[in-house]
């Protein structure tokens, strides 16, 4: 420690003694008036060995200028230990250990998570598929702050994600209310009433994304998708319905010539009967959801044209639309199934219709 102190007293200048050799020639007063910088430990000791006053003046004139002025450097038990020593006295070592001795900086007590906090978290946690977590922080998000439809917006596409797709919708009716004017909000409301079947309030939502905002691609994709599945599903029952409607003429019109002439016209070897339900079923089998399609989540609609022998059964079974993995299981429940045998004057005949089949997910349909 000495040798160190020693060495420090060689590069102290002049100009710093000149301060101190003036409080110990003039006294305290000097103190009062003077511009002076803090005390450092060099400071101290020259102060302690200056020969201009006695001891206890030293000791008196810089305890004074300690705690006017304060101390450049941090007390320690050797510091202390060196200026006894040096001849420090214990109003000088107790003013010197008040200065030196740092004080405790207080923590502020951190503000309480407010809904913003809430609200991140569960987006994170949504990003990584921890719905349910996500969805335990949006409720408390939305407790906190209930006229935020952000945070209702991210409800409704958790409750989705979790097959809740009518507390989906529910989230995002109340999200339109504060904020009526959201493409999003009317994209993803209407995601939802398509998964839960409701396809015309799906194309309604989808049209009006798209009036919202025009650039809005995936409201516009599934808005020409659903357009186009139901104009094929349209096209198809009118054609049935028009090839029914000219088969009961030529049905009528060859009983009518039947009972003008001696010898009836022949049977036709089919007749086309349209949509076939389980009204005229005496076994209406349905497919098996793929587990390959569940985990994909893939839905839709598939339409399976059939052949039916004179009595009823399913001969044929062709899948003209739909989504190509569902395709396979309408075919074989067709096949399954067995209708009531359809008549001509009175005669068992062969019939061709089609059979609709909905492929929709429930919770728990994908596991």
């Amino acid at each position: 420690m000495k040798p160190l102190i020693n060495r420090y007293f060689q590069l102290r200048t002049f100009f710093s003694i000149v301060p101190l050799f003036a409080v110990l020639l003039f006294g305290a007063a000097f103190i009062a008036h003077a511009q002076t910088p803090q005390l450092s430990l060099a400071d101290l000791l020259i102060g302690l060995r200056s020969q201009k006053v006695t001891l206890p003046e030293r000791n008196r004139i810089l305890t004074d200028a300690v705690k006017e002025r304060g101390i450049t450097f941090v007390y320690s038990a050797e510091i202390a230990k060196e200026l006894a020593a040096t001849g420090a006295g214990p109003e000088l070592l107790a003013a010197i250990r008040e200065k030196g001795t740092p004080k405790p900086v207080a923590t502020p007590t951190p503000a309480p998570p407010d809904h913003t906090f809430y609200q991140r978290r569960a987006n994170e946690n949504a990003v990584k598929g921890d719905y349910k977590l996500a969805l335990a922080d949006y409720n408390t998000a939305a407790e906190m702050k209930s006229d935020d439809f952000t945070i209702l917006l991210g409800r409704g596409r958790t409750h989705f994600n979790l097959r809740a797709y009518d507390l989906s919708v529910a989230d995002y009716n109340k999200a339109l209310e504060l904020a009526p004017n959201e493409s999003s909000t009317y994209y993803n409301r209407g995601v939802s009433y398509e998964r839960m079947g409701e396809l015309a309030n799906a194309m309604a939502d989808y049209k009006k994304a798209v009036e919202l905002d025009e650039k809005n691609e995936a409201a516009k994709t599934n808005l020409k998708r659903l357009e186009d599945e139901i104009a094929k599903i349209e096209a198809l029952r009118v054609e049935a319905e028009e090839k029914a409607k000219a088969d009961a003429a030529a049905v009528a019109a060859a009983k009518k010539a039947a009972e003008e002439k001696a010898v009836p016209e022949p049977a036709p070897e089919f007749i086309h009967v349209g949509t076939l339900t389980s009204s005229n079923a005496e076994r209406m089998s349905m497919p098996q959801y793929p587990a390959i399609a569940a985990r994909s989540r893939i839905e839709g609609r598939v339409t399976v044209e059939v052949e039916l022998n004179e009595k009823g059964n399913v001969i044929k079974a062709d899948a003209v639309n739909g989504p190509s993995i569902l395709r396979g299981p309408a075919e074989d429940a067709a096949k399954r199934s067995k209708f009531k045998p359809y008549e001509y004057n009175g005669t068992p005949i062969k019939a061709k219709g089609m059979i609709v089949y909905d492929f929709n997910l429930k919770p728990g349909d994908e596991e």
